[in-house]
């Protein structure tokens, strides 16, 4: 996800402005309901597929689908063939519990990409300087905050369950192919699969935080990169090294993993003491604390 990589695929290249989606709603506002400016000239409706537009019209966003399907569904295929064939693999597939790191592999690996649909949800504006257009068309920031809120958790519901369906599709296989039980219709793993999806959308929500504190497309995406694949496993590995690895549940990924019924990063941290719930609980406030940042500072933009 280079500089080139997002203006080749952003806004710009494959048009915001091309397409009207800020402006358009302008016009429809001036035609419809009198001055774009007027409380109440932009409807829900029309804001809501606005923000859908900017978003389906690029192709960044089906092509982190693709890559989440493709990183989940390969991730697994590697992971469970090898605990199945491996002699010494510390995975074991007795029992439903033991099976559910092969069906959650997208929350340990893959999260990151809902997260940066969220991102990209609100800094492709930014980056195509489509924002102060979006804003005079809704001058209430607090609506259009809302919109992108809600089309980047739509979005990372879609990224959330592509993945855990793939990736589910692929461990049932093997584990058929291999002669062991899916255990496809067990509580623990259902409720695994349904938690995953969850975890995925929470983080698109995450995204959509970050991406109105920090802005700078390139910025965040290096940014959540960075956190997501060096700072935080790093935290996590300390802690478990002090022999309180259970702290690093109270990280987001380390949250999200326990919330997806606990992953193959749960084990290797040696973090398996917490409740799913608690998991649930500990990302959903992170997305609560980093959504509300965000909508400070969004409203506080000021239009050039």
């Amino acid at each position: 996800m280079s500089g080139t990589d997002m203006s080749g695929t952003g806004t710009s290249g494959t048009g915001i402005s091309d397409t009207g989606t800020s402006t358009g709603v302008v016009e429809r506002a001036g035609n419809g309901a009198g001055p774009a400016t007027a409380p109440g000239a932009v409807s829900t409706a029309d804001l809501l597929r606005s923000e859908m537009l900017k978003l389906t019209t690029t192709r960044l966003w089906w092509i982190l689908l693709l890559a989440v399907v493709a990183c989940s569904a390969g991730f697994t295929a590697l992971i469970v063939f090898g605990g199945l064939n491996a002699p010494r693999s510390p995975l074991s597939f007795g029992t439903a519990g033991d099976a559910v790191p092969a069906y959650n592999l997208a929350v340990a690996l893959a999260y990151v990409f809902p997260l940066a649909i969220g991102v990209i949800t609100v800094t492709q504006e930014y980056h195509a300087r489509t924002i102060s257009a979006t804003l005079l068309a809704e001058p209430r920031r607090a609506r259009v905050y809302g919109a992108k809120l809600l089309v980047g958790l739509a979005t990372a519901f879609v990224y959330g369950a592509s993945a855990v369906l793939s990736g589910a599709l692929v461990a049932a296989a093997l584990l058929s192919g291999h002669g062991k039980p899916t255990y496809l219709t067990d509580g623990t793993v259902l409720g695994a699969l349904g938690g995953s999806v969850l975890v995925l959308t929470l983080w698109g929500a995450i995204g959509v935080g970050v991406g109105a504190l920090v802005r700078n497309q390139v910025a965040a995406i290096v940014g959540i990169l960075l956190v997501t694949q060096f700072l935080e496993p790093t935290l996590r590995i300390l802690a478990s090294s002090l022999g309180n690895a259970e702290l690093g549940n109270l990280l987001p990924g380390g949250a999200g993993d326990l919330a997806g019924g606990g992953t193959i990063m749960t084990a290797a941290a040696e973090a398996d003491g917490g409740s799913q719930g608690l998991g649930f609980l500990v990302l959903f406030l992170y997305a609560v604390a980093i959504g509300v940042v965000g909508a400070v500072r969004f409203t506080r933009y000021e239009v050039a």
